[in-house]
């Protein structure tokens, strides 16, 4: 499996500067909504990705991308038109992963303690302040 996959997704304007997404590619999808145009497309993402990840646990086959004119061609005339069409990357869960990093052992020592109060490992500290930062910076 494909450790990031792209799929386009369709994003209509709303009401009241709300935004609708579409996910072409996942029919039985139900849309998802967002407050703003970035916030609709941060909303969808997250929505398609914990999709992709119980379908994936699941074991159930994910769709193929769509190129962008089998995405226009699947578009419902009933929905309007969109606003535009967004690549939005998922990342299908997957084996995991053994890497080798490097650093100062007193800075080790300092996440290792942290880790140890907060009933972690290192690597699941690190994992997780690693995606709080790729979130936040977004």
């Amino acid at each position: 499996m494909k450790s990031k996959i792209t799929y386009l997704i369709a994003i209509y304007p709303e009401e009241d500067d709300y935004f609708m997404a579409r996910f072409p590619d996942f029919p039985d999808m139900a849309p998802d909504y967002g407050k703003g145009f970035e916030d609709c497309i941060e909303q969808s993402t997250r929505f398609l990705d914990d999709t992709v990840s119980l379908m994936v646990k699941h074991r159930k086959k994910l769709p193929k991308p769509s190129s962008i004119m089998e995405v226009q061609a699947k578009l419902d005339p009933a929905d309007g038109t969109p606003v535009c069409i967004v690549p939005v990357t998922v990342y299908p869960p997957a084996k995991t992963m053994r890497i080798n990093i490097t650093g100062k052992s007193d800075v080790f020592a300092r996440i290792d303690d942290y880790a140890k109060r907060h009933h972690l490992t290192r690597s699941e500290l690190m994992i997780r302040s690693t995606l709080a930062q790729i979130r936040e910076k977004a």
